[in-house]
């Protein structure tokens, strides 16, 4: 028998390949609990299985139903959620949104199809289905994903629940990123693992039901289920209570978070006087020297142009002379290039910014705005200029997002930090896994606060915050101690030797993200990849193409080492077809990582133009 077929009893069987699929038999005819990458066809055969009724699935996300296309036949069912049914069957809809693509501040539709998925049965919460010796029910098990399904297999004395991405072992859940949710009256961009309490509350439900044993979609069977979603709820409280501890929500939202925790923030410093060459406009703070001459930073919508405008009119000033971009989030870019037009000034960013809202849609990143925006003079990260009689320096500032800066103007006796949305009087303002937030010394916040040790700034300016305030090292201390608390924390939830790689859905992806070609051209992309491992790791990708772009269907593997913390990337060229239709394709990407499979975890968008 092969190894990766494990047998719970004479009638149910797990197939371990990228997931871990369910083989329900009755004589020579299976039904399946999700499909994998199509792997599990072989050992059927093998088996004596000759037909498979019908597929179930947990959940949308594609590494559960790659293969079945191809290799479901004419004759099998498919059985999915009822909340996800438009995921599996109207993926053209999702592919072609731009809501899905710009000023994204919602995450709980993920991994979603390239393809589409003929449905044939839409599964509410409690449905049954008998079958041969099994009778199998559909318990609603929010979580992992909003609609996410499991299903609970009872033959002769056993209830085994097949439960997606709830679990992934005794205390362990495979990424952090998937629970991302809004709550109380914020988007998902606010919801920092969130859905935790929704996956707890899933998996007791399925306890209640007096399961006996949990399949989780990645990971290992769990034959003491209750002991192992008691050690996992353990684990998300205190990772939960340390993340609270620190957030920058306590400033924003004090009653929100005193319903999550009633512990508080560990840290909160008071609000100070705003100097008088200062003006807060919106999401911009506005710098004007003594001969009126003004420098703005960011500039998220036309009130602030017109709030400008006034101040012109007003003799207030008299010109501006340039606008710094903090980071990539639309608030503080989507008027831009109107204000750059307006008022003839030199936009300026530090290069980690400026490649992205240069180009946007090359990226898939949260609260992008789709409007590039024309980049006059990119700077370096500690690179310094003299404006009027204000000497002004770049930082690099990998905080509220990886992609962010910090710009330190010194003048008239002031050392004034421009932090964008990275700090508030409580702390980090880390609540959106998808902006990329590193737990590593000298990495994501842990660099930010040792930058303002450095530095020791006088005062601090959040771009949301009208006043603003500063940091003693007690508190720096404080928050990159509870930094050091939570990379120890999600090393204990997460199945990573490094916990960045649970929480950080980018780990690999695809530059551009998106780019149009005409028929007869050659395309490139890079997948670029983050090792958060301190050990040197083999990658390789393969690319999967739809069958219209008649590229070899899946290419062959390429293969390159990448150092440990290291971010490197690995080529992939391919010609499109002279003779295609213009339409928007989604090409897959597996990424290989050492000898684990990651099937179709990266995607790019292609659109072929005439």
């Amino acid at each position: 028998m092969s190894s990766n077929l494990i047998p719970l009893n004479e009638n149910l069987s797990v197939f371990k390949e990228t997931i871990n699929v369910g083989i329900i038999r009755n004589g020579d005819e299976a039904i399946l609990i999700d499909f994998g990458t199509g792997e599990v066809l072989e050992i059927l055969g093998r088996y004596g299985i000759k037909k498979i009724t019908g597929v179930l699935f947990t959940h949308h996300h594609r590494d559960q139903a790659l293969g079945v296309k191809e290799g479901i036949k004419t004759g099998t069912w498919i059985a999915v959620p009822e909340n996800e049914r438009d995921l599996f069957e109207d993926v053209s809809e999702y592919w072609n949104d731009p809501t899905k693509r710009y000023h994204l501040y919602y995450f709980r539709s993920n991994l979603v199809l390239a393809e589409p998925i003929k449905v044939d049965k839409a599964l509410r919460d409690g449905e049954e289905i008998v079958w041969g010796p099994a009778k199998i029910t559909a318990i609603s098990t929010p979580g992992h994903t909003d609609g996410s399904m499991s299903y609970i297999v009872e033959i002769k004395d056993e209830k085994i629940a097949f439960c997606g991405d709830l679990i992934y072992d005794k205390g362990k859940i495979l990424d952090i990123f998937s629970l991302q949710k809004g709550f109380g009256n914020l988007t998902d961009y606010h919801g920092f693992m969130f859905a935790w309490k929704e996956s707890i509350g899933s998996l007791r439900h399925l306890l209640d039901m007096g399961i006996t044993r949990l399949v989780p979609s990645h990971g290992q069977i769990i034959h003491k289920p209750k002991e192992a979603v008691d050690l996992l709820e353990e684990r998300f409280r205190r990772c939960y209570e340390n993340y609270l501890s620190s957030s920058a929500l306590w400033h924003y939202f004090p009653n929100l978070l005193s319903e999550q925790s009633s512990k508080g923030p560990l840290a909160s410093v008071p609000l100070k006087d705003t100097p008088p060459f200062l003006l807060h406009i919106g999401t911009s703070w506005l710098i004007i020297s003594e001969r009126k001459r003004a420098f703005i930073l960011d500039c998220g919508s036309e009130e602030v142009i017109k709030e400008v405008e006034a101040l012109i009119e007003e003799g207030r000033i008299e010109k501006v002379d340039g606008i710094w971009i903090t980071h990539i989030h639309d608030d503080h870019t989507d008027a831009i290039p109107l204000f750059r037009q307006r008022f003839s000034c030199e936009v300026i960013a530090e290069e980690s910014v400026a490649k992205i809202v240069s180009n946007p849609k090359a990226w898939k990143l949260p609260c992008l705005s789709p409007n590039p925006i024309p980049i006059d003079k990119v700077v370096k990260d500690g690179e310094s200029w003299q404006w009027e009689e204000f000497k002004l320096t770049a930082y690099h500032f990998p905080g509220q997002t990886l992609y962010h800066s910090g710009l330190l103007v010194e003048g008239k006796g002031y050392r004034l930090f421009f932090c964008g949305d990275s700090f508030t009087p409580t702390g980090l303002d880390d609540y959106c896994a998808y902006n990329r937030n590193f737990l590593s010394e000298n990495e994501g916040y842990d660099y930010c606060l040792k930058l303002m040790e450095k530095i020791k700034p006088d005062l601090i300016f959040n771009s949301h915050i009208d006043a603003p305030f500063s940091f003693t090292t007690k508190e720096i201390s404080i928050w990159r101690e509870t930094l050091k608390e939570r990379e120890k924390l999600m090393g204990e939830l997460l199945p990573w030797e490094n916990p960045n790689f649970g929480l950080d859905p980018y780990w690999a992806f695809a530059y551009p993200y998106e780019q149009e070609l005409s028929p007869g051209e050659t395309g490139s992309v890079k997948v670029i990849i983050k090792n958060h491992s301190n050990q040197g790791i083999k990658f390789k990708i393969r690319a999967r193409f739809p069958q219209e772009l008649a590229c070899a269907n899946v290419s062959q593997w390429i293969e390159r080492e990448i150092d440990g913390k290291e971010e490197g990337f690995i080529p992939l060229t391919f010609a499109i077809p002279s003779h295609i239709p213009s339409d928007l394709y989604v090409v897959l990407v597996d990424v290989m990582r050492g000898e684990r499979i990651f099937p179709a975890f990266v995607e790019f968008i292609l659109r072929i133009k005439k």
